[in-house]
């Protein structure tokens, strides 16, 4: 059996070899997240899928129609950057939204 002093290390490193690794993907994330996302309510969208709200919810945030974030959802599945953990309630993979868009949080 691992010890609390030995899994809290091991954590630790973990930590930072994803930190590194993201930093090391951000541009080819970026680069792929803006072949999907083409407008400002897809960025805001993307930004606001963290599993929390409903598409209905979110398409009320970005003044949308519920169907358009349901296709942008699709387009993102296909990408495989975003999840469903619960139905209706899109979850980014990464969580990562690139500063330059300007997306504003609620």
């Amino acid at each position: 059996m691992v010890d609390e002093k030995a899994f809290m290390t091991l954590l630790e490193e973990v930590s930072r070899i994803r930190q590194l690794l993201e930093m090391l993907a951000r541009d080819s994330l970026k680069a792929e997240l803006e072949k999907i996302a083409t407008t400002p309510k897809r960025k805001k969208m993307w930004a606001l899928f963290n599993g929390t709200l409903s598409t209905e919810e979110i398409a009320k945030r970005v003044n949308a129609a519920q169907r358009s974030v349901q296709i942008f959802v699709k387009e993102l599945q296909h990408a495989d950057l975003v999840v469903m953990e619960r139905r209706g309630y899109p979850k980014r993979k990464f969580d990562y939204i690139p500063s330059e868009w300007g997306v504003e949080m609620e």
